[in-house]
């Protein structure tokens, strides 16, 4: 933890940039005026949501375009810039401070960089706008352990973006781009990325590294304020020298090589460990891997034998559900919904003798029940709509809506019963949802992600609104939830 001496000793980090500080070091009106146009442009910059009459009908790809586009509002003078009209009005002017419209982050234009400072922050959320937000939340002071540790970590010329880019498909790779458009939009991962979490490539001593190639496309993503989109080469070449299977132009399966690239960041991290029973403190592990109970009951004896197994997904059987729907089990009208999967997949099953023999039994086939249920559930979780079936004779495609929610509680899916569990801790928020357009092995993939209170959809590198109606109608094929706090995550 940071120390208040060597917080003084990064003072200049705490002003963002150094004329920043000698704008606000200036005495009397001058530092309070430019703080009065501090808020002011930034109430006048409140989010407003996007709606379809905002994009209009017509030239819907031009509005929207337009609508991502970032905009530089003057503090002092209040003129607004687009990126490339910015220079020449400080060359015009000589104002150097402007608020960027997306998120309302500080910009000078003599750094050419986004800039943060911890004093303007504190007078940001103590605003009228957001005043009862904070009263929800803890408070920053001058000697609290968060701010501390912002002012004394704090770079001076933070590279910061919140914008919106797709990404270029490179010959059938739709299936890597809305894994990693996933990966990109999630706040746990961007913290580890941009925190230099992952060693510079340079200091990487692993041939063809998924995680230096990973890093570099969230560099990519985050460090430019460009709105087109962008291509994860290196990301690409990463995965074909990594596996054969996922190597060439052809059609993969997104779920395939979410699991692939969950091992491959795993097996790039300093310090973890090959076998997860033995538990592994890597971050990956931490944030992607959770962990299954299997319980086996035998009916004869009562005999429980139960087994841990590593999971980074749950894949959850949609069949099942439609075909008790085509036999009258719920009604012809009635969609399947990820709940009765997660209920389907936690029931208990019956096992036939022959395939289970119990230890107390004198080693002997009996009749068994089986039961799946979560042991410890991960920070960034994983849901695969199982909508494919194979058989000897053919392979099928489920289509169709499966209804997901933006929340879920999955207490009621772990091994914890107890009756005074604080099922807050368990609350899961959906960060995405990916789609599978098509055939079996002639379709095509998008996702939904979320952009701070908004929805995007990203069609490789075509990015536009979307609204909360839009995802939850989609035909998901992977569901991604983000535990809503980890301060309060389940224990292990």
């Amino acid at each position: 933890m940071a120390s208040v001496a060597s917080v003084t000793l990064l003072s200049e980090a705490e002003f963002g940039c150094e004329h920043l500080a000698t704008q606000l070091a200036h005495a009397g009106s001058t530092a309070n005026q430019f703080k009065n146009s501090f808020l002011k442009t930034h109430n006048a910059l409140a989010p407003h949501p996007i709606t379809a009459e905002m994009i209009g009908e017509n030239n819907t790809s031009s509005r929207a375009y337009s609508l991502l586009r970032p905009k530089y509002t003057c503090l002092t003078c209040s003129e607004a810039c687009t990126p490339s009209s910015r220079n020449k009005h400080t060359e015009k002017t000589g104002h150097s401070f402007f608020m960027e419209s997306r998120n309302r982050a500080l910009y000078c234009q003599s750094c050419e960089d986004l800039i943060y400072d911890h004093g303007l922050e504190r007078l940001r959320s103590s605003s009228s706008e957001n005043t009862i937000k904070v009263a929800q939340k803890r408070r920053f002071s001058e000697s609290s352990a968060d701010e501390l540790y912002v002012r004394s970590n704090a770079n001076r010329r933070l590279c910061a973006k919140a914008g919106a880019r797709g990404l270029y498909n490179l010959g059938q790779t739709c299936y890597m781009n809305v894994i990693l458009q996933t990966l990109l939009h999630d706040p746990i991962l961007t913290t580890y990325f941009l925190g230099n979490g992952h060693p510079h490539h340079h200091d990487c001593q692993i041939p063809d590294c998924i995680g230096c190639a990973v890093a570099e496309a969230f560099a990519d993503f985050n460090s430019t304020e460009k709105v087109e989109g962008f291509a994860a080469l290196n990301l690409l070449v990463a995965t074909w020298r990594g596996s054969a299977t996922l190597a060439g132009y052809h059609q993969q399966d997104a779920h395939e090589y979410y699991q692939f690239l969950v091992d491959k960041l795993h097996a790039t991290t300093d310090g973890h460990q090959e076998n997860h029973e033995k538990g592994c403190p890597c971050f990956f592990h931490k944030t992607f891997y959770g962990k299954l109970r299997s319980s086996v009951t035998c009916d004869k004896c009562g005999n429980v034998t139960r087994t841990e197994d590593p999971m980074v997904d749950l894949s959850l059987d949609v069949q099942v559900q439609a075909k008790k729907r085509a036999m009258g089990g719920s009604g012809p009208s009635s969609p399947p919904t990820l709940t009765g999967c997660l209920e389907s997949f936690t029931s208990p099953e019956k096992l036939m003798a022959g395939v289970y023999n119990c230890t107390s039994c004198g080693d002997t086939p009996q009749k068994a029940t089986k039961q799946l249920r979560i042991k410890k559930l991960p920070a960034i979780l994983c849901m695969q709509l199982k909508r494919y079936e194979h058989t000897f004779s053919v392979s099928e495609k489920l289509e169709g809506r499966i209804d997901f929610p933006l929340s879920i509680n999955m207490l009621p899916y772990t091994t914890n019963p107890h009756p005074l569990t604080d099922r807050s801790r368990y609350v899961y928020d959906l960060s995405s949802a990916v789609v599978h357009k098509g055939k079996l092995d002639a379709g095509h993939y998008y996702a939904y992600c979320r952009q701070g209170d908004r929805w995007m959809l990203f069609n490789d590198d075509q990015v536009t609104p979307a609204t909360e109606a839009d995802v939850l109608s989609a035909d998901a094929y992977l569901l991604f939830y983000n535990i809503r706090s980890l301060a309060g995550a389940p224990p292990k």
